[in-house]
C-alpha cells in the first residue's frame, strides 16, 4: 500500500478517502452527470451546487482545502478559490487565479488519468 500511495502522492488515509468518494460516485450512476466536473461547467466564485461539492471534495482529499465543519460545502467562496489557486500553482497551471476552467480541467484530467482515477470515479 505504501508504494501505491507514494506513487500517487497521497497518504494512505487520503487514498482511502478518495477511493471511498469514488465508490460513492460509482454506486450512484444517476449522479454521474452531476459529478464529472471535468466535463461540466466552469466554476468560479459565487458558483453553487453538486459540481462545487465535488471540486471541494477533491481539493480537500488532495490536501489543498480545509473547510471548517461549521461551513457547508457547495458554495465556491474565497476558501475554495485559494485552494484551487494552490492546486493550480502546484500543477503549473497559469494563471493560478482560482478559476476552474478549461486549462485546469485539462491538467486535472491528465493528472487523474495518469493515476487511473478517471475510471475509478466513473468519468
Amino acid at each position: 500500500m505504501t508504494k501505491i500511495t507514494q506513487s500517487v502522492g497521497l497518504s494512505a488515509g487520503s487514498f482511502f478517502r478518495a477511493l471511498f468518494l469514488a465508490l460513492i460516485f460509482i454506486a450512484a450512476p444517476a449522479a454521474h452527470a452531476d459529478t464529472n466536473i471535468l466535463a461540466g461547467n466552469d466554476l468560479t466564485v459565487g458558483a453553487t451546487g453538486q459540481g462545487v461539492v465535488v471540486l471541494q471534495g477533491l481539493l480537500s482529499e488532495m490536501g489543498y482545502l480545509n473547510i471548517p465543519s461549521s461551513v457547508p460545502m457547495g458554495y465556491f467562496g474565497s476558501l475554495t478559490k485559494s485552494a484551487l489557486a494552490r492546486y493550480q500553482t502546484s500543477e503549473s497551471v497559469s494563471p493560478a487565479v482560482g478559476y476552474f476552467g478549461p486549462v485546469t480541467k485539462i491538467r486535472m484530467h491528465q493528472q487523474f488519468a495518469s493515476h487511473n482515477w478517471l475510471t475509478m470515479m466513473g468519468w
